[in-house]
């Protein structure tokens, strides 16, 4: 395959337009009377998030086809219009006409305009909300909307359902009004509320119960809040005099719960009020709140039109009590991008081609949109590639997300690293299911199917990027081609495969196939594999074993892939070794092999033991300094990326996990981690000591004592065959062991190696310490010691024969001959024999219990080698008349403790 190197992309007019300032409206008021039939097209309307849009004639309003939303896969997904150009500050009515597609009953439909004002931050205004409709009719949707705000790097009119997967028809979109002079902005007076005199004019919203309490608060008094039934129920203070249209505000507030309450959600919110309009409102900033510690809920907010009051206000999880003080609102002025060395220029000049950052539209616009076109050439679409969000019902594709990164790419010359064309997660159920829902099997007609839906998902996209690129020079460089597909841990599949419905279906092979179709339908772009924790060492092998593989097969992998969710305590030395083992892979079977690092960040919680999104592992804050921790990530990406130079010469791409630390997935998984500082650039999009470490280590500040755990890497179970009945005395390697600071480290694990095992499963416990006293998470394995298969062959003769006969009352006895028919040995204290009547209670049975007479331990006495025999007695005593049959078991073990036994029946004919 051909190599796409870096291109210099043209600049599109239009999209820049939107990436900054769009043209003011002239203070003189202008009519505005836009429509949308969709009788020649959309109309410039698209799909939000998984939404799929296309023009149908099977149901229309006015005309002869209207709009039809399909593939809805959340309630706030459905058909979108950038209004930008639309509708310049000013008032307006709009109206939709709506109808359900024919089947679906009832629902209802809202209708919503995005609203994020250059340097502030997004509001939901609600212009009709929960308007009932149904399949048998159109319904019209309207309402009146007013904004102010001159320049929005985002205006999206769309509608929207509660039921997240309904499917509507939308046509005669209509929006009438006149423009406006943009509102200047005007002042905002802070307000403070430390509730040490009184509730300071805060109220009960809803049931809630508010009051002023003298003590308890964070220096004093604070807010009581309680009685609360309904999440919106709450403590509310009017701030009408401190908003102002156009200006950003920060609100902040400390809130604890109650004594002895489980953790909860809090939001701080806005409702604003305007008569004619919808009461709109909006989420300012939300925090898990817990009774052990005051929390501060904190976020900014823009004011976008006039309103007649406004009141903020605390909701959350309905029930909760708690106290909140120290509230602030107050003007908040935008940083700017800082004028400092561009992540791009530096590591370019070190030799990596692409500098990459996962990103969706958010920063795509405004502040983020400058920052990522200052520090990176390329991107990876965080989800917008994604099976799901693709496509999520067969056969309906939905590129709108896509296609407006794309677009950006398009603008600013930014190359694409595409994520993911076959993955086992956020893949829709039904891609593993045949037509009537039922789970699909690896019969071969369930594989054909598979492999068909893979083939028809990969194809779809290559027809949808060669149609928006015909001349070929579409941005996107490389592919995610399978993700994820090792497992961490030991398993029965190959190489430790993940169990996954693409393995259970397809086995190893779907690996291949995958790869094979992207190599024909994306002939010019590099093919990647990409997995997490490729730098744990057990890992490591199973992954670079697969690798292997699928280069012996003839497969056409470009390279592999090193996810890089890694934290500050795992030593970076692992990954060095990493892709060290790449580059000798490579070498040793003659086929080059790219690198590249796709997802990088550093979690500053104790462990990451997993980067696996269905992880419900527990990472905890390494310490509650959280500028020392901070620091301390700089001076592990300062020795991450000195080791990443030494393999510059094959990795051809870095690639961040995210923007900024505000937008990190570490803060939200498996649960909120606000402590997370994980890339280089912070919450307000300025450099931290992670940007310093990449860039310029000497300015980083004095490094913080040692507070990081070592780590122990996972280790597969050891397998060994017995020597004996007593197990085997067994050598291991401990598990690798190192340090951040310190470097490798030796662990001390009991049992110890060389200690005899006993046969069966036995779990060795490693313990660590670093030269700080830091202890490391205790590192488990099993070792696991199974006899191998015995050479012997037992067997047993009643010399009787098959039936034996016996009188009323009278004992009976009943010899077996028993020996070693094979090789090896028996060993005749493991001796040991019982029978089981089994035919008790029919019809003509008498009961009967044959057991070992007295004299038989002489067997116990001696072994069994390849030969031998000997012979032991059953006797019984019947009581009546009839017949018995037992099945005896003779059992012993063999020299190497395997269990070795055999069964006989017996019957027992008893009479007078």
């Amino acid at each position: 395959m051909r190599q796409r190197r870096l291109r210099a992309g043209a600049l599109a007019t239009g999209l820049l337009a939107g990436l900054g300032t769009v043209v003011a409206p002239s203070a003189t008021a202008a009519a505005v009377d836009y429509t949308a039939g969709f009788e020649s097209g959309t109309s410039g309307w698209t799909g939000r998030g998984t939404t799929g849009v296309a023009v149908s004639t099977d149901q229309a309003h006015g005309g002869s086809s209207s709009l039809l939303a399909t593939g809805r896969t959340a309630n706030w997904h459905g058909p979108a219009l950038d209004a930008r150009t639309v509708m310049p500050a000013g008032r307006y009515t709009i109206e939709a006409w709506v109808r359900l597609v024919a089947g679906t009953g009832a629902d209802t439909v809202s209708l919503t305009v995005a609203r994020t004002p250059d340097g502030g931050a997004a509001a939901y205004d609600s212009v009709a909300n929960g308007v009932a409709v149904t399949d048998s009719g159109w319904t019209r949707v309207s309402g009146t909307y007013e904004f102010a705000t001159a320049n929005n790097s985002q205006l999206e009119l769309y509608l929207e359902s509660p039921d997240a997967t309904q499917a509507f028809y939308v046509d005669d979109v209509r929006i009438t009004g006149e423009t406006a002079a943009p509102v200047q902005p005007g002042t905002t007076p802070p307000v403070t509320t430390a509730f040490d005199g009184g509730p300071d004019g805060w109220t009960a919203r809803g049931d809630a119960t508010v009051a002023h309490v003298t003590a308890g608060g964070r220096s004093g008094g604070a807010l009581s809040v309680s009685g609360r039934t309904q999440t919106w129920h709450g403590p509310a203070l009017d701030v009408t005099p401190n908003l102002a249209v156009g200006r950003t505000v920060e609100a902040s507030v400390w809130a604890r719960l109650a004594p002895g309450s489980a953790p909860a959600q809090l939001t701080l919110s806005i409702q604003r009020d305007r008569a004619g309009t919808q009461t709109a409102y909006e989420n300012i900033a939300g925090a898990e709140v817990t009774a052990d510690a005051w929390t501060r809920i904190r976020g900014t907010y823009t004011l976008g039109s006039p309103v007649d009051r406004a009141q903020v206000y605390v909701e959350g999880t309905a029930g909760a009590a708690f106290l909140i003080d120290d509230f602030t609102l107050q003007p908040f002025a935008e940083t700017p991008v800082q004028d400092v060395p561009a992540l791009k220029d530096v590591l370019g000049a070190q030799g990596f081609e692409h500098v990459g950052v996962a990103l969706d539209q958010r920063e795509t616009t405004g502040r983020p949109a400058q920052l990522v076109q200052k520090h990176f050439n390329a991107f990876t679409p965080e989800n917008d590639g994604k099976p799901e969000s693709v496509q999520p019902t067969e056969g309906t594709f939905t590129f709108g997300n896509l296609d407006r990164l794309l677009d950006f790419a398009d603008a600013t010359g930014t190359q694409v690293y595409g994520h993911v064309l076959v993955w086992h997660s956020q893949t829709p159920a039904w891609v593993f299911q045949r037509p009537d829902g039922t789970p699909l099997t690896n019969s071969p007609a369930d594989r054909a199917l598979l492999e068909q839906r893979m083939e028809t998902h990969i194809k779809a996209i290559a027809d949808h990027v060669n149609a928006r690129y015909p001349d070929g020079n579409s941005p996107i460089w490389a592919w995610d081609v399978v993700n994820e597909v090792i497992a961490d841990g030991d398993n029965a599949n190959p190489h430790d495969m993940r169990d996954s419905r693409w393995f259970q279906v397809l086995g190893e092979g779907f690996v291949d196939h995958a790869f094979r179709l992207a190599d024909q339908y994306f002939p010019d772009a590099k093919l990647f594999i990409n997995d997490y924790n490729t730098e744990m060492p057990e890992k490591r092998a199973d992954y670079l074993g697969l690798v292997s593989s699928l280069i012996e097969r003839g497969v056409p992998i470009d390279g592999v892939g090193h996810q890089a969710h890694v934290d500050f305590g795992r030593p970076v030395q692992w990954l060095d070794d990493s892709l060290t083992a790449v580059e000798e892979l490579s070498a040793q079977e003659g086929h080059p092999l790219a690198q590249v690092i796709t997802e990088l960040d550093v979690s500053t919680s104790t462990e990451m033991a997993s980067a696996d999104v269905n992880s419900t592992g527990a990472p905890e804050r390494a310490t509650p300094d959280d500028a020392a921790a901070g620091v301390e990530n700089g001076y592990y990406y300062r020795d991450l990326f000195a080791a990443l130079r030494e393999h510059s010469g094959s990795i051809e791409s870095v690639t961040f996990w995210g923007i900024s630390n505000a937008r990190t997935w570490l803060r939200t998984w498996p649960y909120p981690r606000p402590w997370e500082r994980p890339l280089p650039f912070d919450d307000d999009l300025q450099v931290t000591p992670a940007y310093w470490g990449v860039v310029d280590p000497s300015k980083l500040p004095a490094r913080p004592a040692d507070f990081l755990i070592p780590r122990l890497a996972a280790k597969d179970p050891v397998r060994v065959s017995s020597t004996s009945p007593a197990g085997a005395e067994v050598t291991f390697t401990p598990p690798v062991a190192g340090d951040t600071r310190d470097g490798v480290l030796s662990p001390t694990c009991t049992p110890a190696s060389g200690s005899q095992f006993p046969i069966g499963t036995t779990r060795v416990t490693c313990t660590l310490t670093d030269e700080a006293g830091n202890q490391a998470t205790p590192g488990v394995f099993d070792v696991v010691v199974t006899p191998p298969p015995t050479t012997t062959k037992l067997y047993q003769r009643v010399n009787h024969g098959p039936v034996v006969r016996a009188n009323v009352n009278q004992t009976v006895q009943v010899v077996v001959q028993f020996g070693n028919e094979g090789t090896g040995t028996l060993l005749g204290r493991t001796f040991g024999h019982s029978c089981t009547q089994v035919n008790a209670g029919a019809a003509g049975s008498t009961p009967l219990a044959l057991e070992l007479a007295p004299g038989s331990a002489h067997t116990t006495q001696r072994n069994y080698p390849a030969g031998q025999n000997g012979n032991f007695t059953l006797r019984a005593r019947p009581t009546r008349t009839g017949t018995a049959v037992l099945d005896c078991t003779l059992s012993l073990q063999d020299s190497f403790g395997a269990q070795v036994s055999t069964t006989t029946r017996i019957t027992v004919d008893v009479r007078k």
